[in-house]
C-alpha cells in the first residue's frame, strides 16, 4: 500500500511538472509562430524587390506583405496585396500584370537557410494580365534585362526556386492584344487549378481551367463573343525534355465539346507538336453555339437538326524556318435551325470544307470548300472555293451566288426592338485561274465575271441609330479589275455618291502585290465626327477627353481618292467646298492640292503624313491660308496657341504661307522640338488688345494707346527651327508711330523680341513726359548727347515669357549696339539652324537611300527564292509524272506478256505512248515554271528599280 501511495504521489508531481513544461513549450511555439514572420518579413520583401530590380525592364510594385506560419504550418505563407508589373517606354501606359491578392507558400527551411526560397504553391485572386504586341512586333512581356556583357558566362542563380505543387487562379482576366496580326482575345472570369509534383523530372499533372467569357476578334471580325469555355486534362510532363503529353484534353466552348490528344514539346530550335482534335458532339446545334449572334438569342429554345463532324491535326516543328503540317475538316449535313416564335427557318445547310497541309511547306496548303449551301427563308446561297499553291503561284476557283431580301431576316432571326432592315443583296461572282497569268497581263486565261448589287437597303440599329440607306450600289467583276460604277448612300444626314475601281485584289490577298484602286467621292454634307466616335470598350474608362492614337497607314495599299464635298464637319472645324486628291502609297498619305473654305477665308494644303516608321510619324506640308479670321483660327487649331500665342488676343484677318515639317508623338501631336519650317504672314490690319507685353509697355512709357495696337499692312517672314519661331525684322505702324519688330518665341512660351519705335513727340504728354525726360537723362549720362526732336526713337527689349514678360526701354541711340547685336545674333541663329537642318536632311536622304537599297535587295532575294521554289516544285512534279508513266507503262507491258506476243507488242506501243505523253506534259510543266520564274524575277526587278527610283526622288526633293 505504501508503495502504491508513493507511486501516486510521484506521478502527480511528474504530471504537474510535465504540464507546466508543455504549457511553456506551447507558449514558446505560439510566440514563435507570431513573431517569426515579422522577423523575416523585411528580408523577403527586400529579396523580392532586389530580384525584380536586377532582372526586369519594368516597374514592379506591391502595397503590402503579410507573413504567417499558422496558415500553412510548417511552411511559411506569404501574402502580397496590390501586386503589379507596369511597362516602360512604348508600354508605359500598359499594366502587364495586376494581382490584388497573391499568396504563396514557401518552404520554411529555405527561408531559415537564406540561400534560396522554395515556392511550394501559389494562389492568385482576381488577377488581370495584358499581353500586348505592337504593329512592329514589340512585346510588352519582353521585360527581362539583357546582359551588358556579351561574353558567355555562368548564369547567376536566382534566390527563388519553384518547388510548386499547386497553382490556383480565381476570377482572373487575360487579354491578348496583337496589332501585328491583328488579333484581340479576352478571357474573363477565369478559374484555374493545376496540381502535381513539379520538382520531379517526370510527373503527372492535373489541369482544370474555366472561363466564363471568351471574346475573340481577328482582323476586325468578331468570331467569339462572351463565350463560355472549359478545359480539363491530365498532362504527362517530362520536365527534363520540356515535353507535355495529353491523352484526353477535353475542351468545351459554349455547347461544342472537343477532345484533343497528343504532345507539345519545346526543344531549343522551336516548338514540336503532334496534336489531333475532334468534336465529341456531332449535332449541328453545338456548332451553332460558336456563332455569337445565334448563341446570344434564346439559344436554349432554338430548334436545330442535322449532323456535324469536325476534326483536325497539327504535326511537326514550328520554328523560324519550319512550319508544322496541319489540317481541318468540317462537314455539316441536312442541317437547319428555327426559332419557335418565328415563321421561317434556315434550312438545307450543307457544308464540306477542308484545309490541309501535309508537309508543313506553306505552298502545299490547300483550301477546299467543296460545298456551302443554305436557304434562309427560302433564299438560297451557294459558295465554293478551292485555293492552292498560295506561295509560288496562287490558284483559285471560287464562286458565290445568292439573293437575300433583308426584310426576310426578321422572319427567321429575332431582331432587337430598335433594329429594322429592308432591301436586296444580289451576288453572282466567279473567279478561276492562276495569279501568274494576271501578273503577265494574260487576262484571257483567267476567268472572272459577276456582279454584286445592293438596292433599296434601309438599316437602322444601335450601330446606325440615324439609319443607313444604300439607294444603289454595284460592283462588276472582271479578270483585271473590280469596278464600282455607282454607290449612292446615306448615313443619317451624311450622303455619299461614289464610283471607282479596285485592281490586283487576288495578288494582295495572297501577299503578292499592292492593292490598287481609285475612288471618286461626292457629298453635300459629311460630318466626320459621326464616324470617329470611339466604340465602348470594357477596358476603357469613360473620359471627357480621349487622346488620339497614331493612325497607321497600312502597307500594300496604292489608292487614290478624289473628293468634291460641299460641307464637311471635322472636330470643331466647319469646312465648305472641299476638293482635292488624296493618295495612299508606301504607308504615306499624300494630300494633293486640297482646297476648302473655312473661318471666313480659304485654306489650301499640299504635303504628306507618313507612318513608314510607326514609332515616329512624320508630317510635311505646305499651308496656303487666305483671309482667315485670326481669332477663329486660334480657337480652331490648337497648334496656333503654341506657334502664335498672341493670336488669341487679336482681331482681323490674316493670310499665311507656311511650310512645316514635324515629328508626331503617340497622341498625334507635334513634337515641338522637331518642328522646322518657314513662312510669311500678311494682313491689312490687326487689332491686338490686352497683351501682357503691350500692357507693360504702356505702363513703362505711360502711353495708354499702346495697350491696344491697330497694326496696318503687316508683311512679315518667319522661320521655325528646333521648336522656335524666329520673326525676321518687319516694319509696321501704330497710328503715327513707326515700329520695327523682330525676335523669337519658343513653344515653352519663352521669348525675346526687339521693338524699335519712332514715336511722335506729341504722344509724350502728362506722365509720359516725365518718362521721356528720364529716358533722355539716362541716355545722356552714357554720353549720347541726345536732344528731343519731333520724333523720339525708343528701343524696347521684351524678354521672359508670354504670361510674364520683362520690358526694358531706352532711347535708340543708347541701346543701338545692344539692338544691333541682338538682331545679328537672331539672324546668325536662324542661318545656323537652317544649315544644321540642311545637313540633317542630307543625312536622312542618304539613310533613306540605304534603306531603299536594302529593301530592294531583300525583294530580289525573296523573289529569287520564290522563283527557285516554283522551278523546284515543277521539277518534282515532272519527275513524279514521268515515274508514274514509267510504272504505268511497265504494268501495261507485263499485262501484255501474259496474253501473248501480239498483245505484248500492242502493250509496248501503248506504253511508249504513255511515256511520250507524260514526257510532253512534264516538259510543259517545267517550261511553264521557267516562264513563271522569269516573270517573277522580271516583276521583282521592276519593283526593285521603282523602290530605288522613288527613294532618289524623295531624297532629292528633301534636299531641295
Amino acid at each position: 500500500m505504501y508503495s502504491i501511495c508513493w507511486i501516486l504521489i510521484k506521478l502527480d508531481f511528474f504530471m504537474k511538472k510535465a504540464l507546466k513544461i508543455i504549457l511553456v513549450l506551447l507558449l514558446v511555439i505560439l510566440t514563435a509562430l507570431i513573431v517569426l514572420p515579422f522577423a523575416f518579413k523585411g528580408k523577403i520583401v527586400e529579396a523580392v524587390k532586389n530580384e525584380a530590380g536586377k532582372s526586369l525592364n519594368a516597374r514592379l510594385d506591391f502595397q503590402d506583405v503579410s507573413l504567417s506560419l499558422l496558415r500553412n504550418f510548417p511552411n511559411l505563407s506569404v501574402g502580397i496585396t496590390e501586386f503589379s508589373i507596369t511597362g516602360i517606354e512604348a508600354f508605359s501606359n500598359d499594366t502587364l500584370a495586376y494581382i490584388p491578392a497573391l499568396r504563396v507558400v514557401v518552404n520554411l527551411k529555405s527561408v531559415l537557410k537564406g540561400d534560396t526560397y522554395e515556392i511550394r504553391s501559389a494562389r492568385l485572386d482576381e488577377p488581370a494580365f495584358l499581353l500586348k504586341v505592337l504593329a512592329d512586333g514589340s512585346e510588352n512581356w519582353d521585360i527581362v534585362k539583357p546582359s551588358a556583357d556579351t561574353t558567355i558566362a555562368e548564369p547567376v542563380p536566382s534566390q527563388f526556386r519553384a518547388d510548386l505543387q499547386k497553382l490556383i487562379i480565381r476570377n482572373g482576366k487575360l487579354t491578348y492584344d496583337d496589332a501585328s496580326l491583328p488579333m484581340w482575345l479576352r478571357f474573363a472570369k477565369v478559374d484555374v487549378e493545376l496540381s502535381g509534383d513539379l520538382t520531379a523530372d517526370y510527373t503527372e499533372l492535373k489541369a482544370q481551367a474555366e472561363s466564363g467569357s471568351v471574346t475573340a476578334d481577328y482582323d476586325g471580325i468578331r468570331y467569339l463573343s462572351n463565350a463560355k469555355a472549359t478545359l480539363v486534362s491530365s498532362i504527362g510532363a517530362d520536365l527534363s525534355a520540356w515535353k507535355f503529353s495529353f491523352p484526353d484534353a477535353k475542351l468545351t466552348v459554349n455547347e461544342l465539346e472537343a477532345l484533343a490528344s497528343g504532345y507539345f514539346s519545346m526543344p531549343d530550335e522551336g516548338y514540336d507538336m503532334d496534336i489531333h482534335f475532334e468534336a465529341l458532339k456531332n449535332d449541328f446545334k453545338s456548332f451553332l453555339s460558336l456563332i455569337p449572334a445565334v448563341y446570344a438569342k434564346d439559344f436554349d429554345n432554338l430548334q436545330a437538326e442535322g449532323s456535324m463532324a469536325f476534326t483536325g491535326y497539327v504535326k511537326g516543328l514550328y520554328s523560324e524556318v519550319t512550319f508544322p503540317a496541319f489540317g481541318v475538316d468540317l462537314g455539316i449535313e441536312n442541317a437547319g435551325f428555327r426559332y419557335p416564335e418565328l415563321p421561317q427557318a434556315v434550312e438545307n445547310v450543307m457544308v464540306k470544307a477542308v484545309i490541309d497541309n501535309k508537309t508543313g511547306d506553306m505552298d502545299a496548303t490547300v483550301i477546299d470548300i467543296r460545298k456551302f449551301h443554305m436557304e434562309m427563308a427560302g433564299n438560297p446561297i451557294d459558295i465554293k472555293l478551292f485555293a492552292s499553291t498560295p506561295i509560288s503561284d496562287p490558284y483559285v476557283d471560287a464562286s458565290a451566288k445568292g439573293v437575300l431580301n433583308l426584310s426576310d431576316i426578321g422572319k427567321f432571326y429575332p431582331l432587337d426592338e430598335n433594329t429594322s432592315m429592308s432591301g436586296i443583296l444580289d451576288a453572282d461572282v466567279t473567279a478561276k485561274g492562276k495569279l501568274s497569268v494576271l501578273e503577265a497581263g494574260k487576262y484571257e486565261q483567267f476567268e472572272a465575271d459577276g456582279r454584286f448589287v445592293v438596292s433599296g437597303v434601309n438599316l437602322k440599329n444601335p450601330s446606325f441609330p440615324d439609319g443607313l440607306k444604300v439607294h444603289e450600289a454595284r460592283i462588276d467583276l472582271s479578270p483585271s479589275v473590280a469596278r464600282m460604277p455607282v454607290m449612292k448612300a446615306e448615313v443619317g444626314r451624311n450622303d455619299f455618291d461614289a464610283s471607282g475601281k479596285i485592281e490586283n485584289m487576288l495578288a494582295y490577298f495572297f501577299g503578292k502585290g499592292d492593292l490598287k484602286g481609285e475612288l471618286n467621292l461626292k457629298s453635300s454634307y459629311l460630318n466626320l465626327n459621326d464616324f470617329l466616335s470611339a466604340e465602348s470598350n470594357p477596358d476603357t474608362k469613360a473620359s471627357d477627353s480621349v487622346p488620339l492614337e497614331v493612325i497607321p497607314i497600312p502597307k500594300g495599299i496604292d489608292f487614290t481618292a478624289t473628293a468634291l464635298l460641299d460641307h464637311v464637319i471635322y472636330d470643331n472645324m466647319d469646312l465648305h467646298n472641299v476638293n482635292g486628291k488624296l493618295r495612299v502609297k508606301d504607308q504615306q498619305l499624300t494630300l494633293d492640292n486640297i482646297l476648302f473654305n473655312t473661318l471666313e477665308g480659304s485654306i489650301g494644303i499640299n504635303g504628306f503624313y507618313s507612318t513608314a516608321h510607326p514609332e515616329k510619324p512624320v508630317v510635311d506640308f505646305r499651308l496656303d491660308i487666305k483671309n482667315v479670321d485670326v481669332r477663329q483660327a486660334f480657337n480652331t487649331f490648337n497648334t496656333m496657341e503654341i506657334l502664335a500665342p498672341i493670336a488669341g488676343l487679336a482681331e482681323g484677318k490674316i493670310s499665311t504661307i507656311l511650310n512645316l515639317k514635324t515629328d508626331l508623338n503617340g497622341n498625334m501631336m507635334p513634337v515641338y522640338s522637331s518642328i522646322n519650317g518657314s513662312g510669311r504672314m500678311l494682313s491689312d490690319a490687326l487689332t491686338i488688345s490686352n497683351v501682357n507685353s503691350f500692357n507693360k509697355l504702356a505702363d513703362a512709357l505711360k502711353i495708354e494707346r499702346f495697350r491696344q495696337w491697330v497694326i496696318e499692312k503687316i508683311n512679315l517672314s518667319f522661320e521655325l527651327v528646333d521648336g522656335k519661331v524666329f520673326v525676321k525684322p518687319f516694319e509696321t505702324r501704330l497710328g503715327s508711330t513707326i515700329a520695327e519688330i523682330s525676335g523669337w518665341n519658343a513653344f515653352d512660351q519663352t521669348m525675346e523680341y526687339v521693338m524699335q519705335l519712332n514715336i511722335p513727340r506729341s504722344e509724350f504728354g502728362g506722365a509720359a513726359n516725365n518718362v521721356l525726360n528720364n529716358l533722355v537723362n539716362e541716355a545722356n549720362k552714357k554720353g549720347a548727347n541726345f536732344s528731343v526732336g519731333d520724333r523720339i526713337p525708343v528701343a524696347v527689349l521684351i524678354k521672359g515669357t508670354v504670361t510674364n514678360p520683362v520690358i526694358t526701354t531706352s532711347l535708340r541711340s543708347a541701346a543701338g549696339n545692344v539692338l544691333d547685336d541682338m538682331k545679328q545674333q537672331i539672324n546668325e541663329t536662324i542661318q545656323q539652324k537652317k544649315d544644321e537642318a540642311v545637313t540633317k536632311v542630307r543625312e536622312e536622304a542618304l539613310k533613306y537611300l540605304e534603306e531603299a537599297n536594302a529593301r530592294a535587295a531583300r525583294l530580289l532575294a525573296d523573289a529569287q527564292k520564290q522563283a527557285d521554289e516554283v522551278v523546284r516544285l515543277a521539277s518534282d512534279a515532272a519527275s513524279r509524272l514521268r515515274a508514274e508513266a514509267d510504272k504505268q507503262a511497265e504494268n501495261l507491258i507485263a499485262e501484255g506478256k501474259k496474253k501473248g506476243p501480239v498483245a505484248e507488242l500492242a502493250a509496248r506501243k501503248a506504253a511508249e505512248k504513255v511515256r511520250q505523253e507524260a514526257s510532253e506534259r512534264a516538259d510543259r510543266i517545267v517550261a511553264e515554271a521557267n516562264t513563271q520564274s522569269a516573270a517573277i524575277m522580271t516583276k521583282a526587278n521592276q519593283e526593285s528599280d521603282r523602290i530605288i527610283q522613288d527613294a532618289r526622288v524623295k531624297a532629292e526633293g528633301g534636299q531641295n
